[in-house]
């Protein structure tokens, strides 16, 4: 018995070497390849970081298609770092022809094992916006210690970011900022050492396309003013609605979104001032002082929101949104407080003058349908089922009646 034992653990620890070199050899001759297309963000930032997980656990290299005009700080700042730890090889790619590679784009360019660029190409623009001392300079430091780390010029790649330059592929590679120059991912694959090895492409999961969605500056502005307009029309009216409940969500939303952006403080207490503004409109009689002051705040904080370097939180289409809302509450507020100044009519009041259809014969006591409800109803003369009524006086729950005229 021991005797099978031991052999069986023998073939056993045989079959799984067996196993791992063949593993090996699969992973060896495997390449994984993602695409990032468009503004860096927080959708992005979480697809790379995954990417270079499996990456990382499969033992394969990973080849990044880039094509982006910039993007969000924070998010760069999680690609550069999670890149620069990677135990991997990374290979950043800008491509197709006519593709960009500027901002935050070229951060991650440089924080690559391997740097290429396919033709009619660009890299660069990495300036601050707007261009500020401090920051530029922190920047230009940042990215020069990310190319000193991979052995590149970290003169010319601090240039990115002083002198806002920008590269062509021929540039780029004259300068020792990309090792290569292509149109085609064999190149890559025989410069790397891995020449026909399988291409496997890595798609972004829906999670990542809705990180992407809700951390759009514009969105993200968008889903702000809404949320807090929302919850401000639920507090001017009774009960639990679907304004209420569409403001808290998008509030939520846009908080989150406000969480992965370099934002200005300042600006966000003028809009949360705003909206107490407008509130305060709504419940305090005057000529629309609070009502002008909260738009005026409400514009002011969405103009000083923007901290993001490379991008513009709250732009063009999110501020003229933004003042939409604005002017459709401002309506919603005229209306309501015009309705406020009406006279009530309850109880006998509400009554009087009112037609109805007699549902019996009234002769003198009866019934009548008023209103879509039935009342007990009494007239002098006789009135015949059928025939409308008009309401003269209230006696407790009867209806004093008498028969419609004619017009």
């Amino acid at each position: 018995m021991n005797k099978r034992i031991f052999v069986l653990a023998v073939f056993l620890i045989i079959l799984g070497c067996l196993a791992a070199t063949h593993t090996g050899e699969a992973q060896q001759d495997s390449v994984y390849v993602i695409e990032i297309d468009g503004t860096i963000d927080a959708g992005i930032s979480n697809f790379i970081r995954k990417s270079i997980d499996r990456a990382e656990r499969d033992n394969v290299v990973l080849i990044m298609k880039m094509n982006t005009p910039g993007g969000l700080l924070s998010a760069t700042e999680e690609i550069v770092g999670r890149m620069m730890n990677a135990k991997i090889r990374l290979v950043v790619w800008v491509t197709p022809p006519g593709a960009w590679g500027f901002s935050a784009g070229t951060f991650i360019l440089l924080a690559s094992n391997t740097a290429a660029m396919d033709e009619a190409t660009a890299i660069g623009a990495a300036q601050p916006r707007p261009k500020d001392p401090k920051v530029t300079a922190a920047m230009a430091e940042w990215i020069g210690s990310i190319a000193e780390n991979r052995e590149r010029p970290k003169e010319i790649a601090e240039k990115f970011v002083t002198q806002n330059w920008t590269m062509s592929p021929k540039e780029a590679l004259d300068n020792g900022i990309i090792e290569l120059r292509t149109s085609s991912i064999d190149e890559i694959l025989d410069n790397i050492g891995l020449s026909g090895a399988r291409v496997e492409t890595l798609e972004m999961g829906v999670f990542e396309k809705v990180l992407r969605v809700l951390s759009d500056p514009n969105i993200v502005a968008i889903l702000f003013i809404a949320g807090l307009l929302g919850i401000l029309a639920e507090i001017t009216t009774p009960g639990i609605g679907v304004p209420g409940i569409a403001g808290v969500i998008c509030l939520l939303l846009a908080l989150w979104g406000l969480g992965v952006l370099e934002i200005n403080y300042v600006g966000v207490a003028l809009i949360l001032l705003g909206v107490v503004l407008i509130a305060a409109e709504f419940f305090t009689p005057g000529f629309g002082v609070f009502g002008v002051g909260g738009g005026v705040a409400l514009i002011l904080g969405l103009m000083m929101i923007d901290k993001e370097p490379w991008v513009e939180v709250a732009g063009d289409v999110a501020k003229g949104v933004a003042i939409g809302l604005l002017a459709v509450f401002a309506v919603f507020i005229v209306l309501a407080r015009r309705a406020m100044k009406r006279p009530i009519a309850v109880g006998r009041e509400a009554m009087l003058g009112q037609v109805g259809v007699a549902t019996t014969d009234i002769a003198p006591d009866g019934m009548v349908r008023l209103k879509g409800e039935l009342w007990r109803a009494t007239s002098e003369k006789r009135i015949r089922e059928g025939e409308e009524v008009v309401v003269k006086d209230v006696k407790g729950l009867v209806l004093i009646v008498e028969k419609r005229g004619k017009k």
